[in-house]
């Protein structure tokens, strides 16, 4: 794999950063590219020994402020949004490339051409995805909640549904008739939204991209069933009295109270359903497995049900922390991501790569900073209107 270091950022910055003669957004990108250095790279060339040594200096500072930084640090349910790093691990190579450079090479490098500029702008127009989910009711009529006022935005029997200030839907009791049989809402997230709701037992569900659930307005037989697609974060309400079950392709999930993350798109070979918390008990077909925490269960309509153990949870969380974390992922998985995410189409020129990459972005950047950092590995693309070509 191709490495560009050398382009990363311009010797004329560093030096005007070093004598302190940078404008206050100069310091900052200069600063950004030394979070990401450990010493000074051996293909920045020009410099005087006073000023490596300087520069030197510089980083091994910003590497004590970031040790300090992440020492306090939260646990990986809590996103750090307002900084990212980035990293791509080549296989073939063994080495470390510092991606979020590709984006100072853009701006400082001499070579940037009017193509690229075109490029880069027209990924830069593709914005990331947010809250935008439509609910259909039990008449069938549809509300688009990304445009709803918030407060009361309907009424189903004796339930009214509310859009709250933080943006999800909330299920309220309110006097009036109750539904001689049971009542069924279902909201849909498009490719580039999300969206969550407080059910009307108090249990909150967060759905990703391009996903759905079907669910009763009122919890009032003998179980709690849901149905989805998707993917779908639960923290279920925990009642003895009243079983939680989730049904999706095929697969059953049967909980008490519990916290789980359900993948199950279409476009993905396996479902997989990861346990934060409780227990759960999932079968599909003529197989079954009890869950327990920090066990992911992978369902291929093929086989049965494999568990594995110690399981990556802050990847699996990702998406629900507003971020993309890629460890060991082939470009073909990340591009269905970015599809969901950024409502794109991605298709491949060649036989996909099998280089995998591991980083931590995000997910509220554009797609031309997304493009970039993939680009600065070596990756080749085309982007025509919502249509990516992958080039291999």
């Amino acid at each position: 794999m191709k490495t560009n270091m050398g382009k990363s950022i311009a010797l004329s910055l560093i030096r005007k950063y070093l004598s302190g003669s940078c404008t206050a957004s100069e310091a900052a990108t200069v600063e950004h590219w030394f979070d990401l250095m450990d010493a000074v790279p051996d293909h920045i060339s020009g410099l005087t020994d006073e000023e490596r040594a300087l520069m030197e200096t510089k980083i091994f500072e910003r590497i004590l402020r970031n040790i300090e930084a992440k020492s306090h640090q939260k646990p990986i349910f809590i996103p750090e949004k307002s900084s990212y790093s980035w990293k791509v691990l080549a296989v073939a190579a063994s080495l470390f490339l510092c991606l979020s450079m590709a984006l100072l090479w853009m701006q400082y490098s001499s070579s940037f051409s009017p193509e690229k500029s075109f490029k880069s702008s027209q990924s830069a127009s593709i914005l990331p995805g947010g809250n935008k989910a439509v609910l259909t009711l039990d008449d069938g009529s549809s509300l688009v909640l990304t445009d709803a006022n918030l407060g009361k935005v309907a009424d189903q029997y004796d339930m009214s549904v509310v859009k709250t200030a933080e943006g999800e839907l909330s299920y309220k009791k309110r006097k009036g008739e109750n539904p001689s049989e049971m009542v069924y809402n279902t909201i849909t997230t498009p490719v580039g939204g999300k969206y969550s709701v407080i059910l009307p037992d108090g249990s909150k569900v967060w759905l990703n991209a391009k996903s759905s659930l079907r669910f009763p307005t009122s919890f009032t037989g003998a179980e709690r069933n849901v149905q989805m697609t998707g993917e779908v974060y639960f923290e279920v309400v925990k009642n003895p009295k009243q079983p939680f079950k989730v049904r999706f392709g095929g697969t059953e999930i049967s909980v008490l109270g519990t916290h789980f993350n359900v993948m199950a798109y279409d476009d993905e070979a396996d479902q997989k359903t990861t346990l934060l918390e409780g227990r759960i008990h999932l079968s599909s077909g003529n197989f079954s497995k009890l869950l327990k925490p920090g066990q992911q269960a992978s369902v291929n309509p093929s086989s049965a049900i494999k568990v594995s153990d110690n399981t990556d949870l802050e990847a699996v969380m990702a998406w629900r922390n507003d971020l993309f974390i890629f460890k060991d992922m082939e470009i073909k998985e990340i591009a269905r991501q970015l599809s969901r995410w950024y409502d794109i189409r991605v298709v491949f020129k060649g036989t996909p790569s099998k280089v995998s990459y591991t980083g931590t972005i995000a997910k509220d950047v554009a797609l031309s900073e997304m493009l970039s950092m993939l680009q600065f590995t070596g990756l080749k693309y085309e982007l025509n209107d919502h249509v990516l070509t992958i080039i291999e």
